[in-house]
């Protein structure tokens, strides 16, 4: 994994995509500037996850919210670099309607070790959000519908209607301002229901 990107792109009907660097391993991407926040697409077959911690959590029960999807793995030096900060944007608008769903992706397809990953992982970083163990299904949707290339950790920013305006591929510190300007942008947008889909 090489460099850094921040994607964005709008899909109504005219796709256009913006790209502003690349982002997965060590090395830093220039955020500077970044894309203003498009409206690009819904997810049609990503629509629940297994939590960690028994269950499972579905996008339809994050209705209303302000969403980030963190697609990361517990084994990556960048994802674990990001994990604070978001944990501290969690804290600081979880009470405006802003939720974050951590999505993991590990090297085993053995579950049980995933989730003990997963689990070693939340109390490392005393994360208090929701994690689950990322289905393929949502990356074969981002490739379909953005530039993503696969890279961890990958941000995916969704509006209180459950569409997704913005996608950071690369989240390197010391940026938060650029994600926390896209947050409190969607948050001010009023919620108007769309027609219901999937989970």
């Amino acid at each position: 994994m090489t460099g850094g990107h921040i994607v964005g792109a709008m899909l109504l009907p005219l796709l256009t995509f913006l790209v502003v660097g690349c982002g997965g391993d060590d090395t830093e991407p220039d955020l500077d500037g970044g894309p203003e926040p498009l409206m690009l697409f819904r997810f049609e077959k990503f629509t629940s996850a297994p939590r960690i911690d028994d269950g499972e959590v579905t996008l339809r029960s994050l209705a209303g919210k302000v969403v980030l999807l963190d697609l990361f793995a517990t084994w990556s030096s960048p994802c674990r670099r990001s994990a604070p900060l978001l944990v501290s944007l969690h804290e600081r608008y979880r009470g405006e309607g802003f939720e974050i769903l951590g999505l993991a992706y590990e090297q085993t397809r053995d579950v049980v070790q995933a989730t003990r990953a997963a689990e070693a992982f939340r109390s490392e970083f005393r994360i208090p959000y929701i994690l689950a163990i990322g289905p393929d299904v949502l990356w074969e949707e981002l490739r379909q519908n953005t530039t993503v290339m696969g890279d961890v950790p990958t941000i995916v920013l969704m509006d209180r209607q459950g569409v997704v305006r913005d996608v950071f591929e690369g989240l390197p510190p010391g940026r938060e301002a650029v994600l926390a300007d896209r947050i409190e942008r969607l948050l001010a947008e009023p919620y108007v229901p769309l027609p219901s889909y999937g989970g």
